[in-house]
């Protein structure tokens, strides 16, 4: 499969997943990185983020060229916890030519401050040739009836924000008030190690969940014809359930490939 259709596939769910935005900003800045060379780097906007690091960070951008990434360097010795300076230095070294140095910049980010949109980012930047951010859990219920669905919420819409740290707690709290449940262990396993889905399958052959999560991995990994057979077992499990529905969304985008 090829990175573009793996990329639309992962847009089509995160899309159906209310988590279009972060995809769109991180699609928006790769563009950007590779396109640009007069205009300053893109500024994404990190929540996470430090009030006072994010205005220079801004006016950083604003000097561009001239002194930006002294800048932003000067930056990253004022604020050592701060992905978003980090990330932004990258976007300066890249569109000057310093690979490298950018592509430690990036690392930097996510070592600092991993539970941030910017580590998320830096990632993202890292590995240009994969689908945009992380693989998403997709709760099959939109309200909560229980505290561990109120949790599997509260770590998706951490996902959502691109607070992958913050989830994977959720997730695991989840899975440990209710660890016979096949979505909560399916949350886990996507949160934390996705190698968790092949024993769950096993454990779990007909939870609609594990099967949709699964066919979500095999995407991520390249491995289209076995997604494929992973979500129309899911589809066929209960095609108007949410995530069956969702499942004939990812089977029919694949199709336009």
């Amino acid at each position: 499969m090829s990175a573009s259709v793996r990329v639309r596939l992962i847009v089509a769910l995160v899309a159906l997943a209310a988590a279009g935005t972060a995809v769109g900003v991180t699609l928006a800045t790769r563009t950007d990185v590779a396109e640009q060379t007069s205009k300053p780097p893109p500024y994404a906007a990190d929540p996470t983020a430090r009030p006072e690091a994010a205005r220079a960070v801004q006016e950083a951008l604003r000097a561009w060229p001239a002194g930006t990434v002294r800048r932003l360097r000067i930056l990253a010795e004022r604020y050592p916890r701060s992905g978003l300076v980090r990330l932004e230095l990258g976007l300066a070294l890249v569109l000057t030519g310093q690979q490298a140095d950018a592509t430690k910049a990036w690392q930097d980010a996510e070592r600092v401050q991993p539970d941030s949109p910017s580590a998320v980012r830096a990632q993202d930047l890292r590995h240009p040739n994969t689908p945009p951010d992380l693989p998403p859990f997709v709760p099959s219920f939109s309200q909560p009836t229980s505290a561990v669905q109120a949790r599997l919420l509260r770590g998706a819409a951490f996902q959502q924000a691109l607070r992958p740290v913050s989830a994977e707690r959720e997730f695991a709290a989840a899975a440990a008030l209710a660890p016979a449940d096949p979505e909560a262990l399916t949350a886990a396993a996507v949160g934390l190690a996705f190698s968790r889905l092949g024993p769950l399958v096993r454990r779990f052959p007909h939870a609609q969940t594990v099967r949709f999560h699964l066919g979500l991995l095999l995407i991520y990994f390249g491995d289209v014809g076995r997604a494929r057979r992973e979500l129309t077992l899911a589809r066929s499990q209960g095609p108007g359930t949410p995530l069956g529905r969702r499942a004939d969304t990812l089977l029919k985008a694949g199709q336009k490939s």
